[in-house]
């Protein structure tokens, strides 16, 4: 699933400019808000250094600290795909690469120090219904007005696909009723996913149930319905 958070990041940089006056007023605000003190004292001195290394002005420098923070997280998050979040050379694309790249650097090393929950995520098992499409990874929670940006950490869907013995691409270009178990993103962040559209991110660990796709049916009966529970 590729994810592309380009319009969200230049959304933010346009609203800087009414309610901090400057990018470095309204990014340094989105880093203190967003990040507990030990997060922002492990990764805010290598942010630093990086974005002083290659951009000359605080209101350059920390538009990559935050996409630095953001990089570091999507690494953790172990989902598959690419992130588009800025021009090539900017600091929005330079500081979310950067931020991957240490994450990598330290997990080598096995001096990652973190969780998801230490950014605020939030152990969830939901029960309701998910359709993926271009440019949609749709989940609706059961008792939620919400909707939530569904990211898949590596292998998840190559295992339910494998058991269920569909192409994974297929699995859910129908909408289904199934039951994710994950980590749901802090509801203070803000509207993610594609153009902003989505309440939350959910990092998807396991599916541990799944009903089939609905059935046209052929002639006038009912279809019958079977419920899938993944083991």
């Amino acid at each position: 699933m590729k994810r592309i958070w380009a319009a969200c990041l230049l959304a933010l940089a346009a609203v800087s400019v009414t309610h901090a006056g400057s990018d470095e007023a309204w990014f340094r605000k989105l880093v203190t808000e967003r990040y507990t003190p030990s997060v922002r004292a492990a990764l805010l001195p290598e942010a630093r250094s990086g974005s002083e290394q290659g951009f000359k002005t605080e209101d350059a420098r920390w538009p990559y600290i935050y996409s630095f923070f953001r990089g570091y997280l999507h690494a953790l998050e172990n989902t598959p795909g690419t992130m588009t979040v800025g021009e090539s050379g900017g600091p929005h694309q330079t500081g979310f690469a950067a931020g991957i790249l240490y994450f990598h650097r330290l997990q080598s090393t096995t001096n990652q120090p973190f969780q998801l929950t230490d950014f605020g995520y939030v152990p969830t098992t939901a029960r309701g219904t998910y359709h993926e499409a271009f440019e949609e990874s749709d989940f609706h929670p059961d008792g939620s007005p919400e909707t939530w940006w569904v990211s898949f950490q590596v292998g998840v869907i190559d295992r339910v696909a494998a058991k269920l013995s569909e192409k994974e691409s297929d699995l859910f270009d129908v909408r289904r009723l199934c039951t994710f178990k994950g980590f749901l993103s802090p509801d203070n962040v803000g509207s993610t996913g594609h153009l902003n559209q989505y309440d939350r991110d959910f990092i998807v660990t396991e599916i541990t149930d799944v009903q089939p796709a609905p059935v046209v049916p052929v002639s006038q009966e009912e279809p019958q319905e079977v419920d899938i529970r993944i083991e």
